[in-house]
């Protein structure tokens, strides 16, 4: 008896609550769940091109059928994960021919896609530093490069660019009058996500 009316006295019934509110607010702070949303890209306002450079010639190929998915973090607003699948077949170079060609000399028949799955997302503001692996002729290599990200409104835009060599996934740079492409290829991105 002695105890609880030594607890339910003023300045016991003053810690107790104060103990209590410190418990919740700890608790608020440190044990939130992240507010986590799957969000697939707008396929109508995304596109990825590549370039090549021939002695005689450059060209650039482009795709607007990108499958891509991010995990996107509401609470703290950042990506925090990033797929990406293209067909091969589907980017288009203005030139039926060169396009076959490209499908060829890619095996797209037997390897359809090339993707892109993230390992680590940093962002600093709007700057991203994105690292992941590169699947492409059936090789995995790992690759990082720089990334930025824009909201307008409900819209968000991941733009980005990196380069990559043929030879390091096992394709023989193709060739025009027995003269072979550079062996750099260089992407460009653009990814729009409605929030």
């Amino acid at each position: 008896m002695k105890i609880l009316k030594s607890l339910f006295n003023n300045t016991g019934h003053y810690r107790i609550i104060l103990i209590l509110i410190s418990q919740y607010v700890f608790v608020s702070l440190f044990s939130q769940t992240p507010v986590l949303s799957k969000i697939f890209a707008d396929k109508t306002k995304s596109t990825v091109t590549y370039s090549l450079r021939h002695p005689l010639h450059k060209w650039d190929g482009m795709s607007k059928d990108i499958s891509s998915l991010i995990v996107y973090n509401r609470g703290n607003k950042t990506i925090d994960n990033v797929a990406v699948a293209i067909k091969i077949a589907s980017f288009d170079s203005e030139n039926a021919n060169r396009d076959s060609h490209t499908i060829e000399v890619l095996d797209a028949i037997k390897i359809p896609n090339v993707t892109f799955t993230s390992t680590s997302i940093i962002s600093e503001g709007e700057n991203l530093k994105v690292s992941g692996n590169l699947t492409f002729h059936g090789v995995t290599k790992p690759i990082s490069f720089s990334a930025k990200e824009s909201i307008n409104g409900k819209e968000l835009i991941v733009t980005g660019n990196f380069e990559i060599k043929l030879t390091d996934f096992k394709i023989t740079p193709p060739s025009l009058m027995g003269i072979a492409t550079e062996d750099l290829i260089k992407v460009k991105l653009s990814v729009s996500y409605t929030l």
